[in-house]
């Protein structure tokens, strides 16, 4: 068995023989910057590796950030509905609950009306 491997040994560095890598003093030279321009260009060239976590985390937290800052942002712009102030109005009980005088008195007109169809 270590014959066999030897042999394929040999025979691998043979056909790799004539494989030579001409760049090497241009990787060194982007791998250990020396000039200011070079450092700089070294900076972008950095791989930034982000999980799927946390890009989950992130999209998360500016959803709720957005749509907090979105219904904030509406509550504060719109104005509350103002309802009239009734003082010249009574109040009457009927049936244990209280109603407006007017309001009451335009519900049994209703009333009356449909009844009579």
């Amino acid at each position: 068995m270590r014959s066999e491997e030897q042999e394929m040994a040999e025979q691998l560095k043979q056909e790799l023989e004539e494989i030579r890598f001409l760049g090497a003093e241009k990787v060194i030279s982007r791998t250990f910057p020396k000039s200011s321009r070079e450092r700089l260009s070294s900076l972008w060239n950095k791989e930034v590796e982000i999980s799927a976590a946390a890009i989950g985390y992130f999209g998360a937290v500016a959803a709720v950030l957005l749509l907090g800052g979105l219904l904030w942002r509406e509550a504060i712009v719109k104005p509350a509905v103002s309802v009239p102030l009734q003082v010249s109005n009574e109040l009457l009980e009927a049936g244990g609950n209280y109603y407006w005088k007017d309001q009451y008195e335009r519900m049994v007109a209703r009333l009356e009306n449909s009844g009579q169809d």
